[in-house]
C-alpha cells in the first residue's frame, strides 16, 4: 500500500501544498496527453488493423489462383552500367491455355540458356508474384496497429516534452526570483 502510495505522489495525485501553480498545469498537460492518448490510439489502431486485414484477405483471395509452372531460359543478356552489372533472361512458357509467354526477369549470372527456372503465373497465364501468405497478412495488420499507436502517441510526446520544457524554465525562474527576495531579505 505505501508503494501504490508513492506512486501516487511521483504522478501529482496528492494535495502537497508544496507544489506551486506552475507543477500544477504540467501535470494537467500530462493527464490531459495521457486522456487523449488513450481515447484516440485504441480507435486509430483498429480502424488501421482492420482495413490492413481486410486488404491482405482480399490480396490472399485474388491471388490464390497463383500457381508455379516452369519456365525454360531462351536468352541470357548482360548490360553494363556504372560499375554495375546487370543480368536479364527472358523466360518461355506455355500455360494451361496452350498460348506461349515470354518475359524478360532479372537473373544471376550463372543463369545459361536452356536452364529451366519455376515461375509463378496467375491464373490467366501471366507471370505474377508468390501468393500472399496469411501469415504476411497479420503481420501486416500487426505493423499497422502499431503504426497507428505510434503516430497518435508521437505527437502527444512531443507536445508534453515541448510544455514540460516551458514549465521547467518558469521553475527555474521562479526559484530565481525566491533566492534573489531571499538575498533581499538578509542584506536590510
Amino acid at each position: 500500500m505505501e508503494r501504490l502510495g508513492r506512486v501516487r505522489r511521483r504522478f501529482g495525485f496528492d494535495r502537497n501544498d508544496l507544489r506551486r501553480g506552475v507543477d500544477r498545469r504540467q501535470w494537467a498537460v500530462g493527464v490531459g496527453a495521457v486522456v487523449l492518448f488513450a481515447g484516440l490510439a485504441p480507435p486509430a489502431a483498429a480502424a488501421l488493423a482492420s482495413h490492413a486485414y481486410r486488404t491482405g484477405v482480399e490480396a490472399e483471395r485474388q491471388q490464390a489462383a497463383n500457381h508455379r509452372v516452369d519456365a525454360r531460359v531462351t536468352e541470357a543478356k548482360s548490360e553494363d552500367g556504372a560499375g554495375v552489372r546487370h543480368t536479364y533472361a527472358v523466360l518461355y512458357w506455355t500455360p494451361s491455355d496452350g498460348r506461349a509467354r515470354t518475359a524478360v526477369v532479372p537473373a544471376d549470372k550463372s543463369v545459361k540458356p536452356g536452364a529451366t527456372r519455376r515461375i509463378w503465373v496467375d491464373g490467366s497465364g501471366d507471370l505474377a508474384r508468390a501468393p500472399r501468405t496469411h501469415a504476411d497478412t497479420i503481420s501486416t495488420t500487426a505493423v499497422a496497429g502499431t503504426m497507428a499507436v505510434t503516430l497518435v502517441g508521437l505527437p502527444l510526446l512531443a507536445g508534453y516534452y515541448f510544455a514540460r520544457r516551458h514549465y521547467d524554465r518558469r521553475r527555474e525562474a521562479l526559484w530565481d526570483e525566491s533566492w534573489a527576495a531571499l538575498a533581499d531579505r538578509r542584506t536590510t
